[in-house]
């Protein structure tokens, strides 16, 4: 039994629609969902992706199914969700043919998409190679193509100076356009001129990292220092980041404060130097963000024996379990707190979106037990209950172990 409201996007429908689907039977289509159906969705979905699918059909090498593939897995527009392989399978039945036989499996979609990729991967190296050696994957971690004007490279050309590449020149262009101050600069300067005994970085919201708001503590409001009232950004291991600044009178610690420097005289709280302070905030604001893969690293490394993902959202994002063995200090009633590395996440990147971090929530491995029903295993060590469970090696299979309800909060 399929339940569609009529208020859903089409693209929705079609992916409830393909999740239903049983190859097993004689009619693999749900009972109460007709061909006009599908192909009514179908089409509506044809207005939306049908002109840019035909324009790579006539202009790459790629062929139909594989463009309609790759677009229809990496182009959503706004209001819709992604079509999974099963609703383009769907989709690739009913458009442009009878809707005879059934529709395409999610095994020979996938085969169509990786195809696909294939040959866009295969076009980019073409283009990588056009120019002399060293190659940009020689040169950077991650290159990437930028189209600009003709005219524009051509000035770009000029600025270069000896030994500098295009990524040297645009950093540089970029540096002169912003005024930064060291945040070891400003603390200096607030503590000369303001006698500052504290300073911390606010987390409590969401991308908390995007923009650093400071909390100073300012005991004779005497104002703010003029090379940090000039500047647009804080300068964090050579990271220039966009801030803003409370200042307050008197010091007010609160558990979502990252403390940077805190004398911290007489009070429950261990005093923060600027040095550790400074070094600890680098360390985290490089662990806010991680692919699937340095997560189960880092979950491994913290003594963990697997990891798993809710599957209801969190707070708009998803909801991670992490398992311990009893004897871990790590989980249970008297958990103690999570290494820095998990404590801060902010976000995981997947394949093709970036999916927040609602929650974490560490137990102990018996605990976890109770909670299979309302959660996917994500990855868990040969000392897991239950064996070990390996990692995709794929990031598109990665992915698709989150589940739809986690991956449409991205």
């Amino acid at each position: 039994m399929v339940e569609l409201e009529s208020s859903w996007h089409p693209s929705t429908k079609l992916n409830i629609i393909g999740g239903a689907v049983d190859f097993t039977s004689v009619d693999p289509l749900p009972d109460d969902v007709t061909r006009d159906q599908i192909e009514e969705y179908c089409y509506t979905i044809r207005t939306l992706y049908g002109d840019y699918i035909d324009e790579i059909v006539d202009e790459t090498t790629l062929s139909q199914r594989e463009a309609q593939a790759w677009v229809l897995r990496n182009l959503v527009y706004e209001g819709a969700d992604r079509l999974s392989y099963e609703a383009i399978g769907l989709y690739i039945w009913a458009i442009g043919r009878a809707t005879d036989g059934d529709p395409l499996s999610r095994t020979i979609v996938s085969e169509y998409y990786q195809r696909a990729e294939t040959k866009i991967e295969r076009a980019e190296e073409t283009v990588k190679r056009t120019g002399p050696p060293p190659y940009p994957d020689e040169l950077y971690d991650e290159p990437a193509l930028v189209w600009l004007d003709g005219q524009v490279a051509d000035r770009l050309q000029r600025r270069l100076k000896p030994e500098e590449t295009y990524t040297d020149l645009l950093e540089r262009l970029l540096d002169k356009t912003l005024a930064d101050v060291s945040l070891r600069s400003l603390i200096e300067r607030y503590e000369s001129e303001e006698g500052t005994a504290y300073v911390a970085v606010e987390t409590v919201k969401q991308d908390w990292d995007r923009e650093l708001r400071l909390v100073v503590h300012t005991p004779t409001n005497g104002g703010t220092p003029d090379p940090v009232a000039e500047a647009d950004a804080v300068r964090i291991g050579g990271q220039p980041y966009p801030f803003e600044i409370t200042e307050r009178s008197t010091v007010r610690r609160e558990r979502s404060h990252l403390r940077v420097l805190d004398t911290a005289e007489n009070t429950e709280w261990d005093p923060v130097t600027i040095d550790d302070g400074i070094e600890r905030l680098g360390r985290i604001l490089q662990a806010v963000e991680g692919s699937v893969d340095e997560l189960v690293d880092r979950v491994e490394a913290s003594g963990a024996v697997g990891l798993a993902v809710g599957t209801e959202p969190a707070a708009a994002g998803a909801h991670l379990y992490l398992r311990y063995p009893e004897e871990s200090p790590i989980g249970g009633d008297d958990s103690s707190e999570l290494p820095d590395e998990l404590a801060y996440l902010q976000r995981i990147d997947l394949d093709d979106r970036t999916l927040h971090v609602g929650r974490i929530t560490a137990v102990t491995d018996d605990e976890f037990q109770s909670m299979a029903a309302e959660t996917v295993d994500l990855w868990a060590s040969s000392a897991a209950e239950g064996g070990p469970i390996e990692l995709p090696t794929e990031p598109i299979d990665q992915r698709e172990r989150f589940p739809a309800k986690v991956l449409r909060t991205a």
